[in-house]
């Protein structure tokens, strides 16, 4: 930190071991307050990749891909969401991108709610 501090910037492995240590090694702090530190003293700060790196660090992010790198098949969704046990694999993990006749043989139809349709 005093290297940012003194210079403006720090190498991303300890900007990496601040960020764990504050949010989720020992401190527990929120990674917003992390990302305001590093937004006041970053000489070349981006606030959205500054953003997204303390969430990323901070494990507050999504991991999107996480499921789609580990588990291709799906096992994890098709055992805690038996409605999707029948959806192929290419669907898994965005269902509502396969087509009708798919939904349809995998008996699991994917419907557009609108938000008039939530609220009832």
């Amino acid at each position: 930190m005093c290297q940012l501090w003194q210079q403006g910037w720090m190498h991303h492995l300890a900007g990496h071991s601040v960020a764990c240590f504050l949010t989720r090694g020992d401190l527990w702090c929120s990674w917003e307050a992390g990302q305001a530190v590093f937004d006041k003293y970053l000489i070349d700060a981006d606030w959205s990749l500054n953003a997204a790196n303390w969430q990323w660090l901070s494990a507050s992010a999504f991991f999107s891909h996480f499921g789609k790198q580990y588990d291709k098949n799906g096992d994890y969704i098709r055992h805690f969401m038996p409605v999707l046990k029948d959806i192929p694999a290419k669907y898994i993990y965005e269902p509502w991108t396969a087509p009708l006749s798919v939904q349809q043989a995998a008996g699991c139809i994917i419907e557009k709610i609108t938000h008039d349709q939530r609220l009832r």
